[in-house]
C-alpha cells in the first residue's frame, strides 16, 4: 500500500476541507519536525507517518462538516486563525506523531472536528485540550473504563425518559445491554485507577462505592421507578454489577469532564454511532 501523503488526502476530500488539510500539513510538519528536532531521522519519518493517519480521519470528519452548508466552510477557513483551535490541533498532532494506533487517532480526529461546532469559551473547548493530552498518556484498556463510566453516569438517549414505549422497562433494559455489552470483560487495575486519576480523568476511592442501581433507575411517566435488578439480573448486567461492585470495582471511580469527553468518544467508536454533545457547547 502506497504511504499516505498530503496529495492523497486533499486530493480524496477536495474542496474547503481539502485546502484545510494541506494547510494543516504545513504547520504539523514543522510542529512535529521543531518537536523531534534532536531525534534520528527515521523517528521523525514515522511521526510524520502517524500524524498523516491522523490527519487523513480528521479531513474526511471535516468534509462531512463542510458539507453542511456555507456557514460551516466559513468556520474551517477561519479556524486556523483562532489562537485556541490552533493550539489544540498542534497538540493533536504531536500527539497522533507519537503512535500508530488508529483508535487513537480516531478519537483525536473526531476532537478536533468537533471544536470546529463549538465556540472558544464554551465547555466543549475548555475540556478538550486537557482530553487531548490525556489521550496520549493513557492506552486502550483505560480509555475503556471511561467508556463504561461515561456510559453509566452520562449517556442517555433522548427525550429521557421516553415517551410512546410500550413497555419501557423492557426497552432500557435492552438499551443498557446493548451500550455496556462492549464493557462486560474489561479488568481494572488499581495502577488504572491511579493513572486516571493523575490524569484528571476520574476521581477515585477504594473505600467507596457508588450505586449502580442508582444510577440506571429512573422515574417513569406513572411515577414507577425503573428497578435495576430487571438489568442485572441478565447475562450482560450480571457481569457489569459485578465489574462494578467487585474488587477494585468501577462503582469507586468516578467520571470528570474529561473522563466522561473521552468515555463518550470511545463508547461511540467501538459502537459505530455518535452522541449528540450539545450541552458541551454552552459558555
Amino acid at each position: 500500500m502506497e504511504p499516505l501523503s498530503i496529495a492523497i488526502i486533499s486530493g480524496a476530500v477536495g474542496g474547503v476541507a481539502g485546502v484545510f488539510s494541506k494547510e494543516v500539513w504545513d504547520l504539523g510538519r514543522n510542529w512535529i519536525q521543531s518537536y523531534l528536532k534532536d531525534h534520528r531521522p527515521k523517528a521523525i519519518e514515522k511521526a510524520e507517518q502517524n500524524s498523516l493517519d491522523f490527519l487523513a480521519q480528521l479531513a474526511q470528519r471535516v468534509k462531512t462538516l463542510e458539507e453542511q452548508g456555507e456557514q460551516q466552510k466559513k468556520v474551517i477557513e477561519e479556524s486556523l486563525n483562532q489562537p485556541d483551535f490552533s493550539i489544540l490541533l498542534q497538540k493533536a498532532m504531536i500527539s497522533s506523531a507519537q503512535t500508530e494506533d488508529k483508535q487513537k487517532h480516531e478519537i483525536l480526529a473526531r476532537l478536533v472536528a468537533d471544536r470546529l461546532s463549538k465556540g472558544s469559551e464554551t465547555l466543549f473547548a475548555l475540556t478538550s485540550q486537557l482530553a487531548c493530552d490525556a489521550i496520549s498518556r493513557m492506552n486502550i484498556a483505560q480509555m475503556k473504563i471511561l467508556g463504561c463510566l461515561a456510559t453509566v453516569y452520562f449517556v442517555r438517549p433522548k427525550p429521557f425518559p421516553p415517551t410512546n414505549i410500550k413497555d419501557i422497562g423492557e426497552w432500557w433494559v435492552k438499551w443498557l445491554t446493548d451500550k455496556l455489552a462492549i464493557y462486560q470483560d474489561i479488568t481494572p487495575t488499581k495502577m488504572d485507577y491511579l493513572h486516571l486519576e493523575s490524569l484528571s480523568c476520574i476521581k477515585w476511592n477504594e473505600s467507596l462505592i457508588y450505586s449502580l442501581g442508582d444510577e440506571i433507575n429512573f422515574p417513569t411517566e406513572s411515577g414507577m421507578i425503573f428497578n435495576h435488578l430487571a438489568f442485572t439480573l441478565t447475562k450482560i448486567g450480571e457481569k457489569i454489577l459485578q465489574l462494578w461492585e467487585g474488587d477494585l470495582g468501577l462503582g469507586g471511580a468516578y467520571p470528570t469532564t474529561v473522563g466522561i469527553l473521552i468515555g463518550v468518544y470511545v463508547s461511540d467508536m467501538l459502537l459505530g454511532i455518535i452522541t449528540p454533545l450539545d450541552e458541551w457547547g454552552k459558555s
